[in-house]
């Protein structure tokens, strides 16, 4: 991606580039949903830069990362933008991307110019919108048929030169896998282009797991260029099918790839559970995985993380899709070193720990649209949701509202808080019709260890 990073000279562009007071002053406008009075509104898009995202705790932005690598120097430079102009904390996304918290409209342009500085922003808001590439977190350094950061670099700057991609969704994402470990198996992307074979890559899309147009790696970037020009054209601007599943489920993979001119072939996608990156490794390569609950960290802790990445890793971090950071090593003894020291500070450096079994939003009173608190019962919930952990190893999904924004996946229980209180859905997703209404957190509680202890609520 050609980014914006490293021109200081830009920076005073960046400053005066004031957050636009309506959504129809953007360009490209994100599309949100009509909704009928009290639902939740489906907003359709992520804060960017570019188009931050007004939160109870002030305004949400993202940093522009295109694939998994960011320098530990990047890395201290968001924790201090953080620090500086907004609330200090920042959340790793299940996108692989950090978004500040809390970031003040008088502190905006700064905000900008720092993450600009550091080659943390896309160069314009057109394509901070269409350049969103999840690659393999150990790209380059795990043996993978191809370098998967690199490819997610040129697919990048292909993407947002290329004027009718500026009509793809603002959720509309692409996974690039180059087969090393950790696999992207469990990344619902809208298009996904993994290995398959020492130059070959297979264009797969989503809602569609058993064919693929297989292409040379030389032809991968043409391809998916194609497959995205494919999914504007058939989509034709309909909100309702805002993502590829959608519109293979409305027309077929087979029509998008006729669209797009590619040739479907049998083709087993990579699937698989999320992968155990938490801890000390040193097969092969070598480095520490570390994560916080919820995947919300303090400044002082990235801070923190960049200088460990300095002083015993490679000088670089990791972004997971799984809200973990994976911080690469010379040696075995500095991975143990790293995680050593963030099991100190309580942060989760083993697949074990009880508090992954919960996926949850933020929640009231930082999300105006949340119906009640999420994350306040952590501490007594988590031992129970980890006994109902499905194979992805989550058994509760804790929703502020019907949304479902942190899992738009089925979980063994989920609970949507609704005035308050939460109603109880089992196997389903926040906005499904849920089995119990009105409990309150010691009720749910108990409905929890009564399905844990049993594998079914007694009472549904």
């Amino acid at each position: 991606m050609r980014s914006r990073a490293g021109s200081g000279a830009r920076a005073a562009t960046a400053c005066a580039i004031f957050w636009p007071m309506s959504e129809a002053s953007m360009p490209h406008a994100p599309e949100t949903a009509l909704r009928p009075s009290g639902a939740p509104e489906v907003k359709g898009w992520c804060p960017g830069a570019f188009a931050p995202m007004r939160s109870n705790d002030g305004l949400l932005m993202r940093a522009k990362v295109i694939g998994s690598r960011i320098g530990a120097a990047q890395l201290a430079a968001l924790a201090a933008v953080s620090t500086e102009c907004g609330n200090g904390l920042v959340d790793l996304s299940q996108r692989a991307q950090l978004q500040l918290r809390g970031v003040r409209e008088d502190a905006l342009g700064e905000a900008r110019a720092g993450l600009d500085s550091a080659g943390l922003l896309a160069r314009d808001a057109a394509a901070e919108r269409v350049t969103n590439i999840v690659a393999s977190p150990l790209a380059g350094l795990d043996g993978g048929a191809f370098d998967a950061n690199a490819l997610a670099a040129e697919l990048a700057q292909a993407v947002q030169d290329e004027p009718e991609l500026g009509a793809l969704p603002a959720k509309f994402f692409l996974a690039v896998d180059d087969g090393g470990a950790p696999t992207l198996g469990d990344v619902g992307a809208d298009i996904r282009i993994e290995a398959a074979g020492a130059k070959s890559v297979a264009l797969s899309l989503a809602g569609c797991d058993d064919g693929a147009a297989v292409v040379s790696l030389a032809e991968a970037v043409p391809a998916a260029l194609a497959l995205a020009r494919a999914f504007v054209t058939l989509r034709d601007g309909a909100f309702e099918l805002r993502r590829m599943r959608r519109l293979v489920a409305a027309i077929g993979a087979e029509a998008v790839m006729r669209q797009a001119g590619l040739v479907t072939t049998p083709h087993a996608r990579a699937t698989q559970a999320s992968p155990a990156v938490l801890g000390a490794f040193s097969q092969g390569v070598c480095y520490a995985g570390v994560a916080a609950p919820f995947g919300r960290w303090r400044a002082a802790q990235l801070a923190r993380l960049a200088a460990l990445a300095e002083k015993e890793g490679l000088a670089e971090v990791r972004l997971t899709p799984w809200r973990a950071f994976l911080i690469p090593t010379a040696t075995p003894d500095a991975a143990q070193r790293i995680v050593a020291e963030a099991q100190e500070h309580d942060l989760i450096v083993s697949a074990n720990d009880p508090r992954l079994a919960v996926v949850a939003c933020p929640g009231a009173p930082e999300c105006p649209q949340a119906q009640g608190a999420t994350r306040a019962h952590l501490a007594q919930l988590a031992p129970l949701a980890q006994k109902l952990a499905g194979k992805d190893g989550v058994g509760l999904h804790l929703s502020g509202c019907a949304k479902g924004c942190a899992r738009p996946r089925r979980a063994a229980v989920t609970l949507v808080a609704n005035n308050g209180l939460f109603d109880l859905v089992v196997n389903g997703r926040a906005s499904d019709a849920p089995s119990l209404t009105g409990l309150a957190i010691d009720a749910a509680k108990s409905a929890l260890a009564a399905r844990a202890e049993e594998n079914q609520c007694p009472t549904l």
